[in-house]
């Protein structure tokens, strides 16, 4: 028999290029990968926040200089603490009030046909919802799991916007009747 593999959340590149990050982010327990691919010679290997977030290998700053190791180092500093503040955040707020700051983010999504709308609070709180034909989706929180999925169908003449509403409105009443149950 095999040896099992243990799970690996933060991948030996980035452990070799910013090992005073490690300790932190497993901390956090997020997953940081680097991007496939072969890279030119020169270019900065490219790591990724559980999967979704940039944090290295941008080629240019916002004022137009070449983006730096410090940049990099700046970048992950910057955005672990976002992660580490927001749990604090979210430590204090109940169940509802987590979802509520899910569905506020949800609502400021613009719809466009076949997209996928994610919103992703640095605490780890999620939401997804398919643009398609109808417009399928839910709410995951961090701990907690799955709290809402709704979906709203089609309708002749109706606007994107007043589909995500209506989508909205069935994930607040699916949470909603969730709660009752749990109670």
């Amino acid at each position: 028999m095999t040896k099992a593999k243990k799970e690996n959340r933060i991948c030996r590149s980035f452990r070799q290029d910013f090992p005073q990050f490690v300790e932190r982010a497993e901390a956090l327990g997020v997953r940081i990968d680097v991007s496939g691919g072969r890279r030119r010679p020169g270019q900065d290997r490219v790591f990724w926040l559980d999967g979704y977030r940039q944090l290295t290998g941008y080629t240019t700053r916002s004022d137009g200089r070449r983006f730096t190791r410090s940049d990099a180092e700046k970048n992950i500093d910057k955005i672990l603490t976002q992660i580490e503040d927001d749990r604090a955040v979210a430590a204090e707020l109940s169940i509802p009030e987590r979802f509520a700051r899910v569905m506020e983010e949800f609502r400021k999504i613009k719809p466009r046909d076949g997209m996928i709308g994610e919103v992703r609070i640095p605490n780890g709180d999620t939401g997804h919802c398919f643009f398609f034909a109808n417009y399928d989706g839910g709410v995951r929180l961090e701990g907690v799991g799955d709290v809402a999925t709704a979906k709203a169908e089609w309708r002749q003449g109706e606007t994107g916007a007043a589909q995500l509403d209506r989508f909205c409105d069935a994930l607040e009443a699916d949470f909603a009747r969730r709660q009752e149950e749990a109670e």
